[in-house]
């Protein structure tokens, strides 16, 4: 083998090797700011992170809990549509969180985009009720974080501050995903979508119009 093709194989395999072992603290970020709503991925629901999502809310300075969803068919029951939003917010509420500081933004229905359209309804939510905030925080599963922090960011802008909670997935040993099939699958999928996140063009406006959030929205007029 010759000397240049020697070094090209080496650095190839340094440069595999530093991505196995720092790629999922890349995409698991945890990087909350001081902000008074915290925003849980309806998505999560079945996961025992939604313990943590709870805790968060109790220990935090936080006004809301808004659950933002998605509306899937319930499975081996026919075509009923549930909404995993609804489904978190349930959860939280066995938790322990009140439901007066619970708003659920029902999920859009959108074959893509979907965590960038939670966060645009986010923010039409916010535009619409008149909400201000010092910030947001969004807690999402895991190796999702980087790609949802980089969305939600685009959808509100710069002049609303978005921090990010990962929570913990269970599902693989973080610590050692690359023995595992789920552990490739997720990072995999998430190393792709954070590169989605940051580099494809999104439309300001998707339609995901839908019924007004419900719970502690409809209370208070919001």
């Amino acid at each position: 083998m010759r000397l240049g093709r020697k070094w090209l194989v080496l650095a190839t395999l340094g440069v595999a090797l530093a991505f196995v072992l720092t790629i999922h603290d890349f995409l698991a970020i945890s990087r909350p700011v001081n902000g008074d709503i915290l925003v849980v991925e309806g998505w999560i629901w079945r996961s025992s992170a939604m313990k943590e999502a709870a805790e968060e809310f109790h220990r935090g300075h936080y006004k809301w809990l808004v659950t933002v969803g998605e509306s899937f068919e319930d499975d081996g029951k026919g075509s009923a549509q549930r909404d995993s939003g609804e489904l978190a917010a349930k959860r939280l509420r066995e938790y322990g969180v009140d439901e007066g500081s619970i708003v659920v933004l029902p999920g859009p229905n959108v074959p893509r985009h979907r965590t960038y359209a939670s966060a645009l309804m986010l923010r039409e939510w916010l535009a619409r009720s008149k909400t201000e905030t010092t910030g947001v925080n969004v807690f999402t599963l895991g190796a999702h974080a980087r790609k949802s922090v980089v969305l939600f960011e685009r959808a509100l802008g710069a002049g609303t501050r978005v921090g990010v909670i990962a929570g913990t997935d269970d599902s693989y040993n973080a610590h050692r995903w690359w023995l595992s099939t789920t552990g490739i699958y997720v990072i995999m999928r998430k190393t792709a979508g954070y590169l989605y996140a940051v580099c494809w063009p999104l439309p300001q406006n998707l339609a995901v119009s839908k019924p007004g959030p419900t719970h502690s929205a409809k209370k208070d007029g919001r």
